[in-house]
């Protein structure tokens, strides 16, 4: 890609230019995520009961995403867009791999909140093969993790009205500077759902339960998360649906930072290319 390839502790130690300053409270930063890249993956199984009858089907993902940072008032402006996108779903009859090139490149414009709440203000076009794999639309909507509003001692809990749970673990050490990790846990649950092409909502019950961890460089800010989220749910027969369904769906998703991207460094949208 001709893009320098710094190893990845020379890359951690370059990380102390960004801030002369180590953050007693881990938060979002323009300089953290200016310029960065970051490799998506994801793997989901779906199993539906409709009657006596037993369905599974699986559906992975995997994309490279490059983001630019910059100031806003009290946010960030955060503008990001995927250089490679891979998806596919595979069911007992066939295995289906929609085209993604004509998301390839597509801006997502939004604000980052310094505590990691994602307001998308642009999407880019979402072909009808790749939405009917995943929901690309809002890809960025929960994909940087949240973070406490202030500091954790190891061991410390931290929840709010949502059903949000983080814990502060006991941290790890890397280039004499301390790793935050940090363990999330989220519970919610719905009474309905949105579908596509039809503007009454799904009558249903749907519980989901999300467990994952992160961890947090004091400079670079997000390393990697791993994330783990089972969703049950309940259709009653009706309008829509002729007899009760059942659908278990657990999805793991990695995030993971690409250290290689020299700090600083960057490549301009136009000059992006399949990495």
């Amino acid at each position: 890609m001709g893009r320098c390839q710094i190893p990845v502790l020379a890359a951690l130690l370059s990380a102390g230019s960004l801030s002369a300053q180590v953050d007693a409270i881990p938060s979002y930063r323009p300089s953290q995520l200016e310029c960065s890249q970051f490799v998506e993956t994801s793997h989901t199984t779906i199993t539906t009961e409709t009657g006596h009858r037993s369905r599974e089907q699986t559906a992975g993902r995997r994309g490279v995403w490059r983001f630019r940072a910059q100031p806003g008032k009290g946010d960030l402006a955060l503008e990001g867009w995927l250089d490679t996108l891979v998806l596919w779903r595979r069911s007992p009859e066939t295995t289906i791999r929609p085209d993604t090139d004509g998301l390839i490149g597509g801006r997502y414009r939004g604000v980052l909140t310094p505590v990691g709440r994602y307001t998308g203000r642009v999407q880019p076009f979402i072909p009808d093969e790749v939405a009917e794999i995943a929901g690309m639309a809002t890809a960025l909507d929960d994909f940087f993790p949240p973070l406490p509003p202030r500091t954790l001692h190891i061991g410390e809990v931290w929840t709010d009205s949502t059903g949000l749970r983080i814990q502060r673990l006991a941290d790890s050490a890397l280039s004499g500077l301390p790793l935050y990790r940090f363990s999330l846990q989220l519970k919610q649950e719905a009474n309905s759902a949105a579908i596509r092409h039809d503007s009454l909502p799904l009558e249903l019950h749907q519980a989901s339960l999300e467990r994952g961890r992160y961890v947090w460089h004091p400079t670079l800010g997000l390393l990697s998360r791993q994330r783990t989220i089972v969703v049950e749910t309940t259709v009653p027969s009706g309008r829509t649906v002729q007899q009760p369904v059942r659908a278990h769906i657990e999805q793991r998703i990695s995030v993971v930072r690409d250290l290689r991207v020299p700090v600083g460094g960057c490549v301009k949208p136009a000059d992006a290319q399949t990495g």
